[in-house]
C-alpha cells in the first residue's frame, strides 16, 4: 500500500474518531442530563461547547500546520483532546464538563485541517476530489458509530466510560496520523493568513459557502417538522431524515469524483451543479411533501445530494487557490465560514418557518442556493481567470 493511500485511510479513521462525540453525543443525551443534573437547554449548551471549541481555532490551526507542519500540530491536538475528555469524564459539574469537551473540541480541530492539507499534498489534482469526498464521508460515519456505540458504553459504565473510550479512540488515531504526517508542510514562513483572503477567487468561493449554508441548515434541522407539517406520518418523517443523511454521505463521493474529471478543472462547475440540484429540490419540496411518501422521498434524496455534497469540493478548491504551502490555512478559513454560516442559518431558518411557514423556508432555501449557483458559475470562474492572467503577466 502506497504512502498516499495509507495517509487517506488514517485521515478517515482520525476524522471518524473525532466525529464520534462531536456528532454522536445526542445519542446519550438522557444519560448526560442525568449525570450532570441539567435540563434540555443545559444539554444544548454542553453539546454546543465541543463544536464551538473547534470552530474558534480552525484558522489558527491552519496557520500552524502551514508554518510548522502537520506532525507537531496533530500531536498537540491529541494531547488536548485526551486532556479535555479526561477532564469531562472526571466531573459531574456541568460547567466543568462543558469546559472539558470545549478543550477536546479545540484539540479535535487539528484533525480536519491537517487531514485535508495532507491529502492535498499527497494526491494529484485529478484525484483530490474523490479523496476529499472519502475524508468528508468520515464525518457522518463517525456520527453513526457514536450513535450506536455511545449508548452501549453509557449503559455499561455510564457517561465516564463513554468519554474515556472516545478519548482513547481520538488520541490513538490522531497520534497515528501525526506519525504518518512527518515532514509535511512547514514551508510557509508567516504566522498569519498570508494573503489567503485576497487570493484570486477566494472571496467568491467563501460567498458560495455562505449562500449554500441556508438550504443545508434548513434541510438538516427542520426536515422532520416540515414533513410532519405537510401531513406525513412520524415514521415517514424519520425515514426521510435517514434518507437525507445517506444521500448526503453518498453525495460527497459522487461530487468528488465528478470534480476530478478533466484533471480537476471542473470544480466550479460541480459546485454550480450541486447548487442547481438544491435549488430545484427546495422549490419542489412543499408540493412533493404534500403529495405522498414517494414524491417526498425523491425530493429529500435531491436535497441530500445537492445541499450536503459541496463541502469536500469547496475545501479542495480553497486549498488549490492558494497553493500547497498555504493550503491548511485556506482550508481553515473555508471550514470556519461553512461551520459559522450553517450555525447561524439554523436559527434564521427556524424564524422563517415560525413566522412564515415551512413553505416559505423552502423558498428562501431555493433563493439562497440559486444565489450560490450564480456566484459559482459566473463570478468565481472570472476571478480565477483574472488571477491566472495576472500571475502569467508577473512571470
Amino acid at each position: 500500500m502506497g504512502r498516499a493511500r495509507t495517509t487517506l485511510i488514517v485521515a478517515v479513521a482520525a476524522q471518524a474518531a473525532v466525529s464520534i462525540v462531536q456528532f454522536g453525543m445526542p445519542a446519550i443525551e438522557p444519560q448526560i442530563r442525568s449525570h450532570l443534573q441539567i435540563g434540555p437547554a443545559g444539554f444544548g449548551a454542553v453539546f454546543a461547547a465541543i463544536g464551538l471549541g473547534s470552530a474558534m481555532v480552525l484558522i489558527p490551526v491552519g496557520i500552524l500546520v502551514d508554518r510548522f507542519g502537520a506532525r507537531p500540530v496533530l500531536f498537540g491536538g491529541a494531547l488536548l483532546n485526551a486532556a479535555g475528555y479526561l477532564a469531562a469524564a472526571s466531573t459531574s459539574n456541568a460547567w466543568a464538563f462543558a469546559g472539558g469537551v470545549f478543550l477536546a473540541g479545540v484539540g479535535s480541530a487539528a484533525v480536519p485541517v491537517a487531514g485535508m492539507s495532507s491529502l492535498i499534498r499527497a494526491f494529484p489534482p485529478e484525484k483530490r476530489g474523490i479523496v476529499l469526498g472519502w475524508r468528508q464521508l468520515a464525518v457522518p460515519m463517525g456520527g453513526t458509530i457514536g450513535a450506536i456505540m455511545l449508548p452501549l458504553l453509557a449503559h455499561a459504565g455510564g457517561v465516564r466510560l463513554a468519554l474515556l473510550c472516545a478519548a482513547a479512540a481520538t488520541t490513538i488515531t490522531t497520534a497515528w496520523f501525526a506519525v504518518l504526517s512527518r515532514g509535511e508542510g512547514g514551508t510557509a514562513g508567516k504566522l498569519s493568513l498570508d494573503g489567503v483572503l485576497t487570493a484570486p477567487g477566494m472571496r467568491p468561493l467563501l460567498c458560495v459557502a455562505l449562500l449554500y449554508a441556508f438550504p443545508l441548515s434548513a434541510a438538516l434541522t427542520y426536515l422532520v417538522p416540515a414533513a410532519r407539517s405537510a401531513g406525513q406520518t412520524a415514521a415517514l418523517a424519520g425515514i426521510a431524515f435517514t434518507v437525507l443523511n445517506l444521500s448526503a454521505a453518498a453525495s460527497r463521493l459522487v461530487w468528488g469524483r465528478l470534480a476530478d474529471r478533466h484533471g480537476g478543472t471542473r470544480r466550479t462547475r460541480v459546485l454550480a451543479t450541486s447548487g442547481s440540484l438544491t435549488t430545484v429540490a427546495a422549490l419542489l419540496a412543499p408540493a412533493a411533501m404534500s403529495f405522498g411518501p414517494v414524491t417526498a422521498l425523491v425530493v429529500v434524496l435531491g436535497l441530500g445530494f445537492g445541499a450536503f455534497g459541496f463541502n469536500g469540493v469547496l475545501y479542495v478548491t480553497a486549498g488549490e487557490l492558494v497553493g500547497a504551502d498555504r493550503a491548511a490555512r485556506a482550508v481553515g478559513v473555508a471550514s470556519t465560514v461553512v461551520f459559522g454560516a450553517t450555525s447561524l442559518a439554523a436559527p434564521l431558518a427556524g424564524l422563517v418557518a415560525e413566522h412564515l411557514g415551512y413553505d416559505a423556508m423552502w423558498l428562501f432555501a431555493a433563493v439562497s442556493a440559486a444565489g450560490g449557483v450564480a456566484v459559482a458559475a459566473r463570478v468565481l470562474p472570472r476571478a480565477r481567470r483574472a488571477g491566472q492572467v495576472a500571475a502569467a503577466a508577473q512571470a
